[in-house]
């Protein structure tokens, strides 16, 4: 884990010199078509914020506190880091001693039993599944496999190809016993990767654990795609009271931010194929991959879920981002308690188009040109 000098907020997205500092500058990812990242207005005082950030899961996760606010910050920061290592070791499936690598091993030949928290989000996953009516779904990597993204080495199947992998694809094949915990999975070749909601739930539990430290004023994200901030943001021109304000990119060009989203005790998580794709024969393929056909999907840009819990963003921005515009809308209207942008290719070439569900005004800003709908 590493602490970084203080910093402003600004300076921090704009990847300039901290202050204080004399010759190290900040090394800040660019954000890309599916990242978020913290930040303020750009008519808002310049203020400090307390940084660290940790390599886990295949991105970096940074934390964020207001300047000298907790006197424990630091320790509180290691802690919750510490957590997520620990779960990276029990749920990742490129670890051939995690839990989930046990799973996919024994469970199509027997119950195995799990540990309490995995055994939750494989209910939830499974929940989000049948919502969405299987457009998220934890059994689809033979698709990314076939596919070439698991080895980021993208190639198009051919459609019995497609089939044969689909054959071992389906949530419904996993059976759960609440009573001790145990899974079995079915049919044989079934197995189960959490690349679509781990890391939420990562971030539930890191949060978590930060409230029972003390600490109630933060923004964690991992990756910069899958956000939870909690409390307040401390601004020094103002009295009033702020969430955390949190940058949304926009999906087609690089370096350009699309919105502003407001957030106070809320999660938030952006799905989009930026960076991971391949060209092939004049077109492109993502790596959103629609686990009830087998193919990229490609008539969304980005789409974006606010709600209180960081794993159920994760899953439904991956669900919603496979669906047509109308059955998010038919979602949202069941589910208010989830807010959604979705950004579509508009009429005109270039051209965005973004819906919006259950938003206020209080929630987000449009910061580009483009045409917009309520959809509430």
């Amino acid at each position: 884990m590493k602490r970084k000098p203080e910093t402003s907020r600004r300076e921090f997205l704009a990847g300039g010199r901290p202050k204080g500092a004399k010759s190290r500058e900040l090394n800040v990812e660019p954000v890309d078509s599916q990242k978020t990242l913290p930040e303020t207005a750009e008519d808002r005082s310049a203020h400090y914020l307390e940084h660290f950030s940790k390599k886990a899961m295949a991105c970096e996760f940074e934390l964020f506190f207001n300047m000298r606010q907790y006197s424990n910050s630091g320790v509180a920061a290691m802690e919750a880091f510490q957590l997520i290592d620990e779960l990276e070791e029990q749920l990742s499936v490129y670890r051939k001693s995690s839990e989930i690598s046990q799973l996919n091993r024994e469970a199509n030949q027997e119950w195995v039993r799990i540990e309490e928290g995995f055994f939750e989000v494989l209910v939830r996953g499974i929940e989000i599944s049948q919502w969405t009516l299987g457009a998220f779904d934890m059994t689809s990597q033979p698709l990314s496999d076939i596919w070439g993204f698991t080895d980021r080495q993208g190639r198009v199947p051919g459609d019995t190809e497609i089939l044969a992998a689909l054959e071992n694809v389906g949530y419904q094949g996993v059976r759960l016993n609440p009573e001790n915990h145990s899974v079995r999975l079915e049919p044989a070749g079934l197995q189960v990767n959490l690349g679509g909601i781990g890391k939420g739930y990562a971030l539930d539990r890191a949060a978590l654990k930060l409230a029972t430290d003390g600490i109630q004023d933060f923004v964690l994200h991992g990756g910069q795609s899958s956000v939870v901030a909690r409390g307040r943001e401390t601004r020094h021109d103002s009295e009033q009271e702020s969430g955390w304000t949190v940058g949304l990119s926009h999906p087609t060009i690089p370096d350009r931010r699309l919105a502003e989203i407001y957030l106070r005790d809320m999660a938030l998580a952006t799905s989009g194929t930026g960076r991971q794709g391949f060209y092939f024969q004049g077109r492109r393929y993502g790596h959103i991959i629609d686990p009830r056909t087998g193919y990229p999907s490609d008539h969304c840009l980005s789409s974006t879920v606010i709600s209180t819990a960081a794993a159920d963003c994760d899953a439904l921005a991956t669900a919603f981002f496979v669906m047509r515009p109308e059955q998010v809308a038919e979602f949202c209207d069941e589910h208010p308690e989830f807010k959604v942008l979705m950004v579509v290719p508009a009429n005109q070439p270039g051209g965005i188009e973004v819906k919006a569900y259950n938003m206020g005004p209080d929630d987000w800003k449009l910061l580009v040109p483009s045409t917009t709908r309520d959809m509430n």
